[in-house]
């Protein structure tokens, strides 16, 4: 791979998700009520920092853009695009921008250098387009936008490329990591799911005895993997005989 523009996925720095980083991109500050002009202000900031992904050198993280070019990608305007790239800058995932960006002007993203980072499907964010995350532009000004948005980024953070790209996460860690309440998830989820940047599968019966909750598997859409890779033992044909525990739990489950 020489260049960014040769792979169907853009390059996820994640260290600053795992650590909780996306919990600040929130509708308040602190205590304070909650805010709209605040809310609006982190779905723009992370709709453009994913765009900024998408645009980076894979092997640098330098992003080589222009105003027109993030307003088209972004679906912002050309003050919220300005606004948004400070907010980047004050949440240190921007090196700071000291001039207006000009033709050819070269921006550097945050945490390039770490050495694991997560990916972005290209296709499912342009969903066609050359020039445009289409996507994204879905993602209006409410608070179920700001976090889908999250838990998207926290789930792509936790994708493991040696498990199909499944992301194996409970709600509660979810809920710590991207600030979202947690009666909020499922419907986050659920947004994400019909957007087809997700799917995610409950637990199995053999599985009851797990104290994770009920749905913690999600695969990232548009990374080329598909489910039955997440059970050898059924994709090879070969189904295994669940323990005595698993046939008894399954049986007092269905009792109930």
């Amino acid at each position: 791979m020489s260049t960014n523009e040769t792979a169907d996925f853009a390059r996820l720095p994640i260290k600053w998700i795992q650590g909780g980083g996306v919990a600040a991109f929130d509708n308040r500050v602190g205590e304070e009520a909650r805010s709209r002009t605040q809310q609006n202000s982190s779905i723009t900031a992370l709709r453009l920092f994913i765009s900024l992904c998408m645009l980076a050198n894979y092997h640098t993280g330098q992003v080589r853009t222009t105003y027109p070019k993030l307003i088209a990608l972004s679906g912002m305007s050309r003050p919220i695009v300005a606004r948004s790239l400070k907010r980047l800058v004050e949440e240190g995932l921007l090196e700071k921008v000291d001039k207006p960006i000009r033709e050819g002007s070269l921006l550097q993203l945050a945490g390039w250098e770490d050495s694991f980072h997560g990916k972005l499907p290209k296709s499912s964010l342009y969903d066609g387009s050359k020039t445009q995350l289409l996507v994204l532009h879905q993602f209006e000004y409410s608070a179920l936008s700001l976090y889908a948005l999250k838990v998207f980024l926290v789930i792509c953070a936790f994708r493991s490329s040696k498990n199909s790209n499944i992301a194996t996460i409970n709600y509660s860690t979810i809920s710590r990591l991207a600030g979202v309440p947690i009666h909020q998830i499922p419907s986050s989820l659920n947004r994400l799911y019909h957007l087809d940047l997700i799917s995610y599968k409950q637990a199995d019966y053999y599985d009851l005895g797990n104290q994770m909750d009920r749905t913690n598997r999600y695969l990232v859409r548009g990374l080329g993997d598909r489910w039955p890779a997440f059970n050898p033992d059924r994709s090879n044909g070969k189904p295994s005989k669940p323990s005595k525990a698993k046939v008894a739990a399954a049986n007092s489950f269905v009792a109930r």
